[in-house]
């Protein structure tokens, strides 16, 4: 296995942590403050807090009844949690006593798989993107959609679109495969202030500008991403990388920040 991941992360650095199978199929993740690593996944309608260094679960909480979930965000300790149809649901003081949940639902636009919710970075709005929508008619492309934090309207206007014919250019190897737009989750780098895309179909990891502009697009290792459907960073800018089972061990796995 090649040592160089990307050009601030190295293999040979990488801490691989198992998760328990109630993480089975762990699908968002998010670090919130300064040391705490939360989680969804996919069918339980459950916030998580997990243990970063061993991987335990230290608190769960329930916000809902069972659903496709696939990403959270958390802002001023409020979560907002991505159904897979789209809707956003906003969960008021997770872990606390007087936890609260408002279902956002989001309006129709045909058939639609959504995986993928980010904050924009100046925390006025939530980033929607599609896995595969109708709309996009294929995987060559994603539609980005606005859910706008002051007003708790949606958007349904795509304000972006991730295209194959952007990303593939920058593939830093094996050029010659296909590439699908089919992200599964992304999360804003703390110090370089660019985002981080991953998508489990094409395995693939991108790097692009606040603006969405892809600058580097770098294929993952299928034997050690299994199935990557969480990222997320901590403050000192060290990576986080959450794997679904897929008929083993769920996994997180951390790459120590070396600029």
């Amino acid at each position: 296995m090649s040592e160089k991941f990307l050009d601030s992360y190295s293999m040979g650095e990488m801490i691989s942590v198992s998760l328990p199978q109630e993480l089975k199929e762990i699908s968002g993740l998010e670090w919130v403050g300064k040391d705490q690593l939360w989680a969804v996944e996919d069918e339980s309608a459950e916030i998580f807090r997990i243990n970063p260094q061993t991987g335990d679960i230290i608190q769960k909480m329930k916000f809902g009844k069972k659903a496709d979930f696939e990403d959270l965000v958390v802002i001023d300790g409020t979560a907002w949690i991505l159904q897979s149809n789209g809707d956003i649901y906003k969960v008021t003081d997770p872990f606390g006593t007087t936890s609260e949940t408002t279902q956002f639902e989001f309006p129709s636009i045909g058939k639609r798989d959504m995986e993928t919710l980010l904050a924009s970075e100046n925390k006025k709005a939530l980033w929607i993107f599609c896995k595969d929508c109708e709309i996009d008619k294929g995987s060559e492309g994603a539609s980005a959609f606005k859910f706008d934090l002051e007003t708790l309207q949606f958007d349904i206007t795509p304000f972006h679109k991730l295209e194959s014919k952007d990303l593939k250019p920058l593939l830093q190897n094996q050029n010659s495969k296909s590439l699908k737009i089919q992200p599964s989750a992304a999360a804003f780098h703390p110090i370089e202030k660019k985002i981080y895309v991953i998508s489990s179909s094409g395995n693939w990891l991108s790097i692009m500008g606040a603006d969405l502009n892809p600058l580097e697009v770098h294929r993952l290792d299928p034997i050690l991403f299994k199935q990557p459907e969480g990222i997320t960073f901590d403050p000192a800018g060290n990576l986080y990388i959450s794997n679904e089972a897929a008929g083993g061990q769920p996994n997180l796995l951390i790459f120590p920040y070396k600029p």
